[in-house]
């Protein structure tokens, strides 16, 4: 079966489920669902992801754990 049959079949069971305990399960399960990586190698769930992205626009926004362009380029002409 390809994966395009599988999910169609999946739906459609997900369809006709009326047991609530069921399908807070399989939300719950998707939403564990890896999305990506860090650098490090740590696993990531979609919404670690996006709060994970919105710290780092944050501190570089509040310029917290970084430099300023004009900061970055004097540090790196005194090298």
């Amino acid at each position: 079966m390809n994966i395009e049959t599988q999910r169609k079949n999946i739906v459609h069971r997900i369809l006709d489920v009326e047991n609530t305990n069921l399908l807070s399960n399989i939300e719950k399960l998707l939403d564990e669902e890896v999305f990506t990586y860090k650098a490090n190698g740590t696993p990531l769930t979609k919404n670690e992801y996006q709060e994970h992205i919105s710290k780092i626009l944050h501190a570089s926004e509040d310029t917290e754990n970084g430099y300023l362009t004009e900061d970055a380029k004097a540090k790196i002409k005194k090298k």
